[in-house]
C-alpha cells in the first residue's frame, strides 16, 4: 500500500497529507456495485483510524469521495445518465475531473491545517 510507503518519511518530517479518494458508491450505494462500495466504505474506515494515529505526528489523513465525474469516457459512454444527473444537482452540472481535483489539492496541501479525518463529497450537492 503506498501508505505504508511513504509514512516513515511523514514521520522523519513530522509533516504529511495523505488524501484517499473514494466514491459515492460507498455512501450511497448502486446496483450491482456491492463489492466495490465495501471497498470504499472500508477505506473511510481506515481514513477515520489513521486520521487519530497520525495527527499527533503532523500528518492529516483524508478521504476525496467524487460521485459521478465527467471524465471523457462518462461523457461518452453514458450521455443520458450525464444529463438526468445535471437536471437533479444544486449546480446544475456533473463535476468535472479538474473540480474533483482542485478539492484534492487543497486537502493535501499546507493550507489545510484542521481537516482531518473527514470524508469530503464532491459531488454539487447531489446525493442518491
Amino acid at each position: 500500500m503506498a501508505i505504508q510507503e511513504v509514512l516513515p518519511y511523514m514521520r522523519r518530517q513530522r509533516w504529511g497529507r495523505i488524501v484517499n479518494i473514494s466514491s459515492a458508491v460507498a455512501a450511497d450505494g448502486y446496483v450491482g456495485g456491492a463489492t466495490y462500495g465495501a471497498a470504499k466504505a472500508a477505506l473511510h474506515g481506515l481514513t477515520r483510524s489513521l486520521a487519530k494515529e497520525l495527527a499527533p505526528e503532523g500528518i492529516l489523513t483524508n478521504v476525496v469521495m467524487p460521485a459521478l465525474t465527467l471524465t471523457e469516457n462518462v461523457r461518452q459512454s453514458m450521455p443520458e445518465i450525464v444529463e438526468q444527473v445535471a437536471k437533479v444537482s444544486p449546480i446544475r452540472h456533473v463535476p468535472s475531473p479538474e473540480e474533483v481535483a482542485s478539492v484534492i489539492v487543497f486537502v493535501a496541501s499546507a493550507v489545510n491545517t484542521t481537516i482531518n479525518g473527514d470524508v469530503i463529497r464532491v459531488s454539487g450537492g447531489a446525493t442518491a
